[in-house]
């Protein structure tokens, strides 16, 4: 039978394990919930690069056999694009190019999004990825703003005074008698 103090003692001791693990630095939630470039603080075969105005990027996938470029994507300014490899997806790849990698190219404060596109890429020790700087500064292309002009034609009404409350002799008045 288990008495109370033991309970107690076994709760306490559970507790403090909750607190500390995450302080011990094994496990960054933040940035395994997150796609960043520093990666995911495990190895998952996932890459982010982010493309700023001093730092515009082009990634390109190489197939190291035949040193053909497979893809090749320049991330838009203000912009991350983030890749993951899945390995060896036989169903949805081919012999020559066994691995999936997926993509997607998103708004660099957003924190993750789902992967939309994939294909079809060689084995690990086919590929190479490069990662390249465009001439620079860019910036980011700005819409005009949108500007409202009157219309013309338009037949403007005249706008009413205000009426106060005035007394008997039309004077306005300056006590409120809450009538």
């Amino acid at each position: 039978m288990i008495t109370t103090n033991k309970l107690a003692t076994t709760a306490l001791a559970v507790l403090a394990v909750l607190l500390i693990l995450p302080m011990t630095g094994c496990f960054y939630a933040k940035q395994a919930l997150s796609k960043s470039p520093g990666g995911n603080m495990y190895s998952d075969d996932s890459y982010t690069y982010i493309s700023t105005p001093y730092e515009p990027l082009t990634v390109t996938l190489y197939d190291n056999r035949d040193n053909e470029p497979i893809w090749t994507v320049d991330v838009p300014i203000g912009s991350k694009v983030s890749l993951r490899f899945r390995k060896n997806k036989i169903k949805e790849g081919t012999a020559r190019r066994p691995d999936i990698m997926e993509w997607v190219i998103y708004d660099q404060k957003k924190r993750t999004a789902r992967y939309e596109n994939s294909m079809a890429v060689p084995s690990p020790e086919s590929r190479m990825m490069r990662v390249s700087l465009r001439k620079g500064p860019e910036f980011p292309e700005e819409a005009p703003e949108e500007q409202m002009f009157p219309n013309p034609d338009h037949q403007w009404l005249p706008v009413e005074p205000k009426q106060y409350r005035t007394d008997s002799n039309n004077n306005p008045s300056t006590s409120y008698s809450g009538n």
